[in-house]
């Protein structure tokens, strides 16, 4: 993971490679450190090739907290979408 860009009112993370719940807290810092900041943050998933399931119910709540995704594989887009990252019911 690398910070690509950051400007004043944005910063963006670029993800690369597999994702899996090893990354998440740092990736969740990021997040947060972005937000406390008052600044958007983008996430440019254009190099994940795997996530593994608690990485693809992160990146679909980050994206209900307002956090924008760009470059994102269309698969990878269909399993962090809200409504697919739901927990199974019982």
């Amino acid at each position: 993971m690398a910070v690509s860009s950051s400007q004043s009112n944005s910063v963006t993370l670029a993800v690369c490679g597999k994702v899996n719940a090893d990354s998440l807290p740092e990736i969740g810092r990021f997040i947060e450190n972005g937000q406390r900041n008052r600044q958007q943050v983008v996430l440019d998933l254009g190099e994940v090739t795997l996530l593994d399931r608690a990485a693809a119910r992160f990146f679909g709540e980050t994206l209900k907290r307002g956090v924008e995704v760009v470059n994102c594989p269309l698969y990878i887009k269909h399993w962090i979408s809200p409504e697919n990252t739901h927990e199974p019911e019982d």
